[in-house]
């Protein structure tokens, strides 16, 4: 027969197992929860990153050599002394023309090849000049032999048949004589004259106030071109001031316009053959193109 002692033991070793049991179902149901928990985690991870193959690894690393190979090489930065004819003691430039066009309202100079594979008419390049200095220009030029037949025959005259050249900015073909401040010369300038000067307007042409039939024979018209009625005349001169000339320089590095020089506009049957500038290393655009500028 048990006594109370052995009962109460009992009771208590009962208890104790149970309590054992309990926890021992505690831990292996956290160490689920948590295996279950890694697994989800590790899943998403590779969903969301999937793993990149070599094949896809080799497009990405192809298609940048492609882009780096195509991507427009920088321009080389510009550096006269690298220019064919650039002469250090020089302070005149001479620009021959051989074959220039007579062609009425063309450029005086022959077109051109730019570095970007475009083509344009030729001018003296701006990047070449040098700043708030004046640039004074002479320009030779000839009477087709075809005009001055008829001239010399007496079937036309330059009053009848209009000789112009225009000094312009190559970038829009402006005039400098436009205004009386962009260009400077000994001739009369249509702009400026008046009704008791030397020569008097009279339509677009100056005129002798005392005979119209004499006509004024070097001047600049009001559109800038500068007129030549004396066909003995084979050469002009002007001087662009120092504030169109910074203007022209500084139009090169616009990012609206990218280049300015000067051009000349051509009217009737002439061509110039020769530019003088006062000034060491003027070069053409197309010289510039040459050297890779």
């Amino acid at each position: 027969m048990k006594t109370s002692k052995h009962i109460l033991a009992g009771a208590v070793a009962l208890a104790m197992a149970l309590s054992f049991a309990g926890c021992g179902d505690s831990a292996k149901t956290e160490e689920k929860e948590t295996s279950a928990t890694t697994a989800a985690e590790t899943s998403a991870a590779e969903t969301e990153a999937p793993e990149t193959t070599a094949d896809e690894t080799e497009a990405a690393e192809t298609e940048t050599e492609t882009e780096q190979a195509t991507a427009e090489p920088e321009a080389a930065e510009f550096d006269i002394t690298k220019v064919a004819g650039y002469d250090e003691s020089a302070t005149e430039t001479v620009i021959e023309i051989e074959n220039g066009t007579t062609s009425p309202w063309a450029a005086a100079f022959q077109g051109f090849t730019t570095v970007e594979g475009e083509s344009s008419d030729d001018f003296i390049d701006a990047r070449t000049f040098e700043r708030d200095r004046d640039l004074h220009v002479v320009v030779d030029f000839q009477l087709t032999e075809t005009l001055m037949g008829m001239i010399d025959e007496g079937i036309t005259d330059l009053h009848d048949t209009q000789i112009v050249i225009g000094p312009c900015h190559a970038n829009g073909w402006n005039k400098f004589g436009e205004t009386p401040e962009g260009i400077i010369c000994d001739y009369p300038q249509f702009n400026l004259a008046s009704d008791d000067g030397e020569w008097v307007k009279k339509g677009e042409n100056l005129v002798s106030p005392d005979d119209e039939n004499t006509w004024c024979p070097v001047f600049v018209k009001n559109d800038g071109f500068i007129k030549i009625t004396d066909p003995t005349v084979t050469q002009i001169e002007f001087t662009i001031p120092a504030t169109v000339v910074n203007e022209m320089i500084d139009n090169c590095s616009d990012p609206e316009k990218g280049f300015d020089g000067i051009l000349f506009q051509m009217g009737g049957s002439c061509q110039v053959t020769k530019v003088t500038v006062d000034q060491g290393n003027i070069f053409l655009a197309s010289q510039l193109a040459e050297a890779g500028f």
